[in-house]
């Protein structure tokens, strides 16, 4: 009797559930068609970053100059594509722009033979130079040194869209040839500022100012034979107190035209690393993979040099 009696309550409750299932489901249901139909907004991310050259960017078929007035020849620019993934439209606020990691390869100076009275020099002795740092006005308006600084801009993205523009980077103190930097971008996107969304690039090396600078092996073994000459005729006997000078540093006479060798091949080495690194993200890595084979084919050269610099002590040239 008790089961007959416990049957409609267990059917009642069935339903009940039943019931309570049906609603939750529509619930779910209208809840989905609800956040399909909002609008997503500009959703601004950015679609590749790369380091381009300003004489191509002022080049490109169909260019803008009035759009382009910042874009400077022989100097670097940041080639920016962003996205637009909203259904609105979008914008890019602020640019920030992070710089470290400077690296200035000096040029190798002319040699100095220099008799130091009472100054014997038996090692390489540095002497004090004063070079100031570089700096300069970026199109950013910021200096070359690190830290990280920003630029109020107003781009314009339409809804599922990709857009294009350029940051000239313009270090009017660099030296040309003779800078390098790490510089990492990011973007400030959002049609207000509670909702504005950051996207950041990867660090990219770039060469500040023109084509990279350094000595032809012709012109270093010049030099190795200016220095044997000039150390033969204040010293012929040879002497401690007859230095050679260069890039602020005494070196004595017995091994500076070695030093003067190993110098030009640290520098060769350096500046062959730093171009490799610019690689990974120049726009067009014709030029900058022909200036480092340039380069191998020079530091190929520098045994050559070390032997010439051994013929001028074995002939007696050098004393």
């Amino acid at each position: 009797m008790r089961a007959e009696a416990d049957r409609p309550l267990m059917q009642g409750g069935r339903t009940l559930l039943a019931e309570g299932a049906a609603v939750l489901a529509a619930t779910i249901a209208a809840w989905a068609t609800l956040r399909a139909r909002r609008k997503r907004g500009g959703e601004v991310a950015l679609d590749g970053v790369s380091v381009g050259e300003g004489d191509a960017v002022l080049a490109e078929p169909g260019a803008e100059v009035h759009l382009l007035s910042e874009v400077v020849p022989d100097r670097p620019v940041l080639d920016i594509a962003v996205r637009n993934d909203g259904d609105r439209k979008g914008f890019v606020r602020r640019i920030h722009v992070e710089l470290k990691g400077l690296l200035y390869i000096p040029g190798i100076d002319p040699p100095s033979v220099l008799r130091l009275p009472g100054a014997p020099i038996t090692v390489r002795t540095e002497v004090r130079e004063r070079r100031l740092g570089p700096s300069g006005s970026y199109a950013v308006n910021f200096p070359l040194m690190e830290g990280s600084y920003s630029r109020t801009v107003n781009q314009v993205i339409d809804p599922d869209d990709v857009d294009r523009f350029v940051l000239p980077l313009v270090a009017t103190d660099a030296e040309r040839g003779k800078d390098f930097y790490e510089v990492r971008l990011l973007l400030d996107g959002g049609r207000t500022r509670r909702a504005r969304k950051r996207a950041v690039s990867e660090p990219m090396t770039v060469l500040a100012y023109g084509p990279p600078s350094w000595e032809d092996p012709e012109v270093i073994k010049d030099r190795l034979s200016g220095i044997a000459d000039r150390v033969r005729e204040e010293a012929p006997q040879g002497s401690t107190e007859v230095a050679v000078l260069f890039n602020a540093a005494f070196h004595p006479n017995a091994t500076a035209m070695e030093d003067y060798v190993t110098f030009y091949e640290s520098k060769l080495k350096v500046m062959a690393a730093a171009l490799r690194a610019c690689l990974k993200h120049a726009t067009d890595q014709t030029r900058i993979r022909g200036w480092i084979d340039a380069l191998e084919r020079d530091l190929i050269a520098v045994e050559q040099l070390r032997g010439h610099a051994a013929e001028l002590r074995a002939s007696g040239r050098h004393p």
